[in-house]
């Protein structure tokens, strides 16, 4: 689940135009869904890793 945020991040961010004005919204909204994602998968990995 985490790389398939990270990979829509990385499409979205490659097929946008940066030098549009509202670029930053793509940029932040990649960066808010990947950081997201990164913070899910450490959680379940914590969990799994001391659940056992």
């Amino acid at each position: 689940m985490c790389l398939v945020f990270i990979a829509f991040a990385s499409w979205a961010v490659k097929t946008s135009d940066l030098q549009a004005p509202d670029a930053w919204k793509t940029v932040c909204l990649a960066n808010f869904g990947t950081l997201s994602a990164i913070r899910y998968f450490r959680r379940q990995v914590g969990e799994g890793w001391h659940g056992s």
